[in-house]
């Protein structure tokens, strides 16, 4: 019985983790779009400005953001994180459907597990792993036994990213403000 519940309960961390590794994708396609939109803008205020006070620093900073931002949106376009989000959606669906065949399975039929256990298997080969964070997020958000054996293990872990994330994106909204207050000092 006890390799019933061990199955179970990796079936049910990765089908989790795979949904907050969904969530996570579709969150950074929507922050990358909203920077995209964001860096557009700075950068027309910037050749506004540029033209406005014949800044040659100014100026230089607007072509060198321009030429930046083309690439990044070609990089982060050709990253395709809505595509990679539709494939865990559909993987995290199948493991569901391995979760609920695993619950209605009488203790005995070994058969039956094995077939469970080898298309989980198959699962987790079908996808691309999620990121440890993922799992981290899942260990977060679980409640009961699992936390209480897993929180402890990765407290430190999930903290320093959730904490790393929100200061990169800081970092990437005032980097146009610092670049403008630069330009304005030299």
């Amino acid at each position: 019985m006890e390799k019933y519940k061990d199955l179970s309960d990796q079936i049910w961390t990765t089908r989790i983790s795979r949904v907050n590794a969904e969530k996570r994708l579709i969150n950074k396609e929507a922050f990358f779009q909203g920077i995209n939109i964001y860096y557009s803008c700075v950068t027309i205020i910037f050749s506004i400005l540029t033209l406005l006070n014949k800044n040659e620093k100014l100026s230089l900073m607007t072509v060198f953001m321009t030429i930046s931002l083309l690439i990044v949106i070609l990089y982060l376009n050709g990253q395709k994180y809505l595509e990679h989000a539709r494939e865990y959606r559909k993987n995290y669906t199948e493991l569901q459907k391995l979760e609920f065949e695993l619950k209605n399975i009488e203790s005995d039929d070994v058969e039956l597990f094995k077939n469970i256990y080898n298309r989980y298997c198959d699962l987790l080969d079908s996808s691309s792993n999620h990121i440890s964070f993922d799992y981290y997020e899942t260990v977060h958000g679980s409640s009961g036994e699992y936390r209480n054996r897993k929180w402890k293990n990765v407290r430190c872990k999930y903290y320093y990213n959730v904490i790393w994330r929100v200061l990169l994106k800081i970092c990437v909204i005032l980097l146009p403000v610092v670049l403008y207050w630069i330009c304005g000092v030299l």
